[in-house]
């Protein structure tokens, strides 16, 4: 019987500032890179910019 050895892996708490446009962008590419576990709603930042916590499950190999 093969045994498989768990890949090791890290969470992380990512904050963007800025467009919404931009935002939605880096959003789409963590999930489809199927990396993406959360996203928090859009936060106005006092500048008219938006912020936005992704956190994101990376696997080591």
């Amino acid at each position: 019987m093969k045994t498989r050895t768990a890949v090791p892996t890290r969470v992380l708490d990512l904050v963007l500032i800025g467009d919404g446009e931009d935002i939605a962008a880096l959003t789409a590419i963590a999930r489809h890179a199927g990396v993406l576990v959360f996203r928090s709603a859009p936060a106005p930042v006092s500048d008219g910019r938006q912020r936005v916590v992704l956190r994101l499950h990376l696997h080591h190999r």
